[in-house]
């Protein structure tokens, strides 16, 4: 029996909890792992149910180096084989192999991701450390590898690419839960989605000029709808629909719980994407195992995911404004995208990335 520990800290969170959560899932189904969940209060009731699942509550602060050591400790105390974190938070000491995932590096890229200072160069250091401490480093894209070997000049041999999968859960809807959902959070018919955060680099600015841009037929029927918490950078997307004099036709749901995602993606007429960098690209995934046509940024690891699965265009105002304009006006084109959309989202699954993680355990601790 493989005893492995995991950091579980992180599993609320967006995309790191995403990727914890649908790995812990399939490791529950594997007969021969032990797995050592390290959790705090606010975790502990979010991990998935496993019979060979324990915990351990790590209570410290997640983004600070004066824990790493106490954080090794409880993990020396508990006798993993391995330990696993999902993101660049490396304990000190450690007596057994460390795996780090590292699922981008867009804080260095785009230092505006994370507002504060302070955190920011928190995130720098720890970085840094668990790039020097980690036996194996696992990232999600060939893109995000590149860079990390890049700005760290590591070997090739210590940073595999393992792609993130989409959730079973991901599919068309009927129309009644569609309409169930979209009017729980206010949201009129036709409309045009993006869902995110109001980060600099996830470039919505430039979404709303595409949306500006569109036909004045095509503006008045559809609604722009951009889903997210209303934190850092959304008081600027929203003073750029008030420039762009189209702050009507623009909507701002908030938070969009996640068993309601499914059902909005399946609703929305078209899912866009205009990021500048991402580490892999979630929503535009999800968007097209529900069905729904994709225009996606041409830039960073976007193009590995969505494939011909979607429309990959220069994520500036015009090149996305023509893309759209021509999926909401062409019947045959937007039936092709959602067609070749669930089947490209179909090759990405979290029981492949669960193997192959699952793979590098058995071979970093032989």
């Amino acid at each position: 029996m493989l005893r492995i520990g995991f950091d579980a800290r992180m599993i609320a969170w967006k995309g790191v909890g995403t990727y914890s959560r649908n790995l812990l899932k399939q490791f529950a189904q594997v007969p021969d792992l032990e797995v050592v969940c390290f959790c705090n209060d606010r975790t502990a009731d979010l991990l998935p149910a496993g019979a060979r699942f324990s915990r351990v509550w790590l209570n410290e602060e997640i983004i600070s180096p004066r824990n790493l050591g106490r954080v090794g400790k409880v993990v020396n105390q508990a006798g993993c084989a391995l330990f696993h974190t999902p993101y660049v938070v490396a304990p000190s000491n450690l007596e057994c192999p460390l795996l780090v995932t590292a699922h981008d590096i867009i804080p260095l890229l785009f230092p505006k991701s994370i507002p504060s200072f302070r955190t920011r160069r928190a995130y720098k250091g720890l970085l840094a450390d668990a790039v020097q401490k980690a036996d194996h480093i696992v990232t999600v894209s060939t893109v995000s590898q590149s860079y990390l070997l890049a700005n760290f000049n590591l070997p090739l041999s210590r940073v595999s690419v393992i792609l993130d999968g989409v959730g079973r859960e991901f599919g068309p809807r009927e129309e009644e839960e569609c309409r169930k959902v979209t009017g729980r959070y206010g949201i009129r018919r036709p409309f045009i989605l993006w869902l995110g955060e109001f980060s600099a680099h996830k470039n919505v600015a430039a979404l709303v000029g595409a949306f500006a841009s569109l036909p004045s037929r095509l503006r008045m029927q559809y609604t722009l709808v951009l889903a997210g918490d209303k934190g850092e950078g959304w008081e600027d997307v929203r003073r750029e629909t008030e420039r762009r004099d189209v702050a009507g036709r623009v909507l701002f749901p908030g938070f969009i719980s996640e068993p309601d995602l499914p059902a909005l993606y399946s609703a929305a007429d078209i899912f866009c994407f205009p990021s500048l960098y991402e580490g892999f690209g979630l929503p535009p995934l999800e968007a097209m195992a529900c069905g729904t046509p994709v225009v996606c940024s041409n830039l960073s690891s976007l193009p590995e995911v969505v494939g011909d699965g979607g429309l990959l265009v220069a994520p500036r105002p015009a090149p996305l404004g023509t893309a759209i304009a021509e999926v909401l006006t062409n019947d045959s084109l937007r039936q092709r995208l959602s067609r070749r959309g669930r089947a490209r989202a179909s090759l990405f699954s979290w029981d492949t990335a669960a193997a192959k993680t699952l793979d590098l355990y058995l071979e970093l601790t032989e």
